[in-house]
């Protein structure tokens, strides 16, 4: 069988793209790879051209290179499915580019209480004071990310049924649910809009002049009530942001479901689907050890050994 392997690239980023995934490279990586075979004269994929393609910027990253391989190495397996004389299957593992993971700042509750009432006397104009207070609760009881809490409109609350509709990586949606002190919290804040709105979309979250609050401007500011409650340092964690959040929500959900004896496989399968996970290995992530989870943990398995001797 002989395979047109621009057709086959097409059809198989096609339905990548039907399934969610952006593949915001693969485009023109595949299309660039498969330029170098057409000039050649080379209708088929191995896993030395693969490998050369990957490696043909010798001074590129390993993790850029792995990116590379990773692209062609997934419509090799499209096209091996096809005609496996077409395609050499590419083995995982050829290049290998280790992901390094900064350490999470763990914010305490009273930390977050007070960044977001620093917000509130440090920050001007006030609108947009509230507006930066309002992002750091919502984050800290959503786990939410930054970006996603910024894109929300306001038809994305639904007041009646207390949930946020959060639009995630790859255009993925979740229902995010509201306790009642954070939906009230949302609903005095939206009290304070300017009016009119001067941006199409309706922003739930409202910059100092009625528009969008944007990326640069909330992270600038929360850089600054980091520095103004001068939060202690902490081993091997660089500065705070807004994104360590995100970890501290995750790893606080985990202390509770311990704490309460709680089946944590189960809470583990809510907490990615709470995040917008697709990778289980994400959510694990994100649950950085601290010494309160280390303590609900031992408490437990202590708890637990106790129960069970007769």
């Amino acid at each position: 069988m002989s395979i047109d392997l621009a057709a086959a690239a097409e059809e198989w980023l096609a339905e990548r793209h039907a399934r969610g995934y952006l593949l915001k490279d693969h485009g023109w990586l595949i299309a660039s790879f498969l330029d170098g075979l057409a000039s050649r004269g080379v209708t088929t994929i191995t896993v030395a051209d693969a490998l050369a393609f990957a490696c043909q910027t010798p001074t590129s990253t390993k993790r850029w290179q792995a990116t590379r391989l990773r692209a062609v190495a997934g419509l090799a397996a499209y096209v091996n499915g096809v005609d496996p004389e077409a395609a050499e299957l590419v083995p995982p593992g050829l290049i290998r580019a280790r992901t390094t993971r900064r350490m999470p700042y763990l914010y305490t509750a009273e930390q977050v209480g007070q960044l977001m009432d620093s917000a509130t006397t440090v920050l001007t104009p006030p609108l947009f004071a509230l507006s930066v207070r309002t992002l750091i609760g919502l984050l800290a009881v959503t786990g939410m990310r930054s970006g996603e809490a910024l894109a929300l409109n306001v038809e994305d609350l639904h007041i009646d049924r207390a949930l946020l509709v959060v639009t995630g990586k790859y255009d993925r949606q979740r229902l995010v649910p509201l306790q009642p002190s954070s939906l009230e919290a949302l609903l005095s804040y939206q009290g304070n809009r300017p009016h009119p709105v001067t941006t199409p979309g309706r922003p739930l979250l409202f910059g100092p002049r009625g528009g969008r609050l944007n990326k640069k401007m909330a992270r600038a500011a929360f850089v600054r009530l980091v520095s103004e409650c001068q939060l202690p340092d902490r081993p091997l964690c660089g500065s705070p942001r807004l994104h360590d959040l995100r970890h501290s929500f995750a790893v606080n959900t985990l202390i509770d479901a311990h704490r309460n004896g709680a089946d944590v496989d189960a809470r583990l399968a809510t907490l990615a689907t709470f995040l917008g996970h697709v990778e289980p290995a994400n959510t694990y992530w994100y649950l950085t050890a601290s010494p309160e989870l280390m303590a609900a943990v031992a408490h437990r398995a202590t708890t637990t050994e106790r129960n069970s001797q007769p």
